[in-house]
C-alpha cells in the first residue's frame, strides 16, 4: 500500500454558470521513498488535486487515503495528528512565510521536544542552508532560498509524504537544478514520499521515478519516467514531450501544442483531448476511455492502445484511421 493514495476523485466548485468539475475522477498513489510526477498545462486541475489531496479543498466524491487513515478537510480546528506528517510545499513561498517572524521560528513551530534550536539548525542545513538563517526573515532570502526554508518547515514534522505544488515554477534555470537536486537527495535519504506537481517536463523527467499526465481533470497516462519519455502511449503526453525545448544544435523550434485546454464546466464529449488530439478517430468523439493497463506496469486512457499490451508506437503527426 502507497504511502498517499488518492482513488477517483472528483473536486467541483461552484461557478457563475453552475458547478465546475476542476478535478474529475482523479486516481494517484505516492509510495514512500519515491518521488511522484503529475505533469500537465495550466488549467488541468493540478493544484486543485493537491490541494484535495493534503485536505485544503473537499473531495466532492472518491476516497484520499494517507497511510491508510482517510484525508478529512481541513476546518478550523487544529490538524488531525495522524495527518501532521502529510505535509504541502505551495508554489510561492513568500506568500507561506510569516514576514514578520524570523523563518527559524517558523520552523520550529513544526518541531516537537526541548532540543527545539538544534533541530532547527539540522534542518537549515539538511536542506543546504546555514545554521545562521534561522535568524533572518522571508524578504532576507532569494526565491530559491524561500523555497529551501518551507521545505526544511515541511521536514520539521518528519513528513512521510509532501506534496509541492509547482515548487519550482518561479525559480530561474541554475535554482531550479540545484532544488531539483535537494528533491531527489531528499527522497533518497530520508524516504520521504513526493508527489511533484509541475507543469515543466523536463524538470519531472530530472527528478520523478513516476509520472501520471493529468489533461482536463482526468489522469490520461501513468509510467515509469524514462519509459513513458522514450515511447508515450497517450497523444497529450507525446504532445507535451514534443514541446520541451531541446539544446541539440539545430535550431529547430519544440512543436508547440494546437489549441487551449477547454472549458471544464464544458468538456469535449467521449476523449477530452479529441479536439486536439493529431490521431483522432471514430470512437474518441464519442466515447470516453477509460484509464486501462498496459504491459510494463503502465496505463493509459486512449483508444490507440490495447488493454494488457505493449504501447504502440506514436509518431506525429499523423491520423489513424
Amino acid at each position: 500500500m502507497s504511502a498517499l493514495e488518492l482513488h477517483d476523485v472528483v473536486v467541483e466548485y461552484e461557478g457563475r454558470g453552475g458547478r465546475v468539475r476542476a478535478v474529475a475522477g482523479a486516481s494517484i498513489a505516492v509510495p514512500a521513498g519515491r518521488i511522484v510526477g503529475l505533469v500537465g498545462e495550466s488549467g488541468c486541475g493540478k493544484s486543485t488535486l493537491a490541494r484535495a489531496a493534503v485536505g485544503l479543498v473537499p473531495a466532492t466524491a472518491g476516497t484520499i487515503s494517507f497511510e491508510g487513515r482517510t484525508v478529512t478537510p481541513l476546518k478550523r480546528r487544529t490538524r488531525p495528528a495522524e495527518l501532521v506528517r502529510l505535509q504541502l510545499v505551495f508554489q510561492n513561498p513568500y506568500s507561506s512565510l510569516n514576514p514578520r517572524r524570523t523563518v527559524g521560528s517558523q520552523v520550529g513551530d513544526g518541531v516537537r521536544g526541548v532540543a527545539r534550536k538544534a533541530r532547527v539548525q539540522t534542518l537549515f542545513e539538511l536542506v543546504g542552508l546555514p545554521a545562521a538563517a534561522a535568524s533572518r526573515y522571508p524578504h532576507e532570502f532569494s526565491g530559491g532560498q524561500r523555497q529551501r526554508v518551507a521545505i526544511a518547515r515541511a521536514l520539521a514534522a518528519d513528513p512521510s509524504v509532501i506534496v509541492l505544488d509547482e515548487p519550482l515554477a518561479s525559480l530561474d534555470a541554475s535554482a531550479q537544478a540545484q532544488f531539483a537536486n535537494l528533491l531527489t537527495s531528499l527522497a533518497r535519504e530520508l524516504g520521504v514520499g513526493l508527489l511533484l506537481i509541475s507543469h515543466d517536463l523536463a524538470i519531472v523527467r530530472h527528478v520523478a521515478d513516476d509520472v501520471s499526465v493529468m489533461y482536463l481533470g482526468r489522469i490520461v497516462e501513468v509510467a515509469e519516467t524514462q519509459p513513458l519519455w522514450t515511447n508515450p502511449a497517450h497523444p497529450y503526453s507525446e504532445a507535451l514531450i514534443a514541446a520541451v525545448p531541446r539544446p541539440d544544435g539545430e535550431g529547430v523550434l519544440p512543436e508547440s501544442l494546437p489549441g487551449e485546454v477547454p472549458d471544464p464546466a464544458s468538456p469535449p464529449s467521449g476523449c477530452r483531448f479529441h479536439p486536439r488530439c493529431p490521431y483522432a478517430f471514430e470512437p474518441c468523439p464519442r466515447e470516453e476511455p477509460l484509464l486501462l493497463p498496459l504491459a510494463g506496469n503502465r496505463a493509459a486512457a486512449c483508444w490507440l492502445q490495447e488493454p494488457g499490451a505493449t504501447p504502440v508506437q506514436l509518431s506525429r503527426p499523423g491520423v489513424v484511421s
